[in-house]
């Protein structure tokens, strides 16, 4: 499927968010250094490696294979590294979206577009802002129509 790509600062966005959960285990590890020296440099190893690995190698690849497209009737994104998946929601299913902001979202100017419907809900992370927020209207303007569409009949 071809569609379209998040912006170059999801990447910037989710190794700062795994910068900023890594804090966590390098406290635990500087308790660890107190009770046990040996048990802390193995942790210290493995938290640093698997660090690094998702930094550097799976966060990449995981941005290089996510796309999402919106045509007339469907909604889809397309996400994995490991394994694919795909979900695909048709416009006139939708029932309402959302648009939210962590803080550090908000810093580098995106946002997160979350797609409710009758089956489940289709989220699409780290969007540039205004044009979540383009997509948000424009999708309530179709659900708009597909509504009156409805209640005509």
């Amino acid at each position: 499927m071809s569609g379209q790509c998040l912006p170059n600062r999801a990447l910037t966005y989710w190794r700062i968010r795994l910068l900023l959960f890594s804090i966590m285990p390098a406290v635990l590890g500087g308790f660890f250094y107190y009770t046990a020296a040996k048990l802390f440099t193995v942790f210290t190893f493995l938290w640093m490696s698997i660090f690094l690995l998702l930094c550097f190698v799976y966060y990449p690849m995981y941005y290089h294979f996510y796309r999402y497209s919106i045509s007339g009737m469907l909604i889809r994104v397309n996400r994995g590294v490991i394994y694919n998946q795909m979900d695909a929601v048709y416009i006139r299913n939708l029932q309402y979206t959302t648009l939210s902001q962590t803080p550090l979202q908000k810093l580098m100017h995106l946002a997160t577009l979350r797609l409710y419907a009758a089956g489940g809900v289709v989220c699409i992370p780290c969007l540039n802002y205004e044009e979540a927020r383009l997509i948000r209207v424009q999708l309530g303007k179709k659900m708009e129509v597909n509504n009156a569409e409805v209640n005509d009949n």
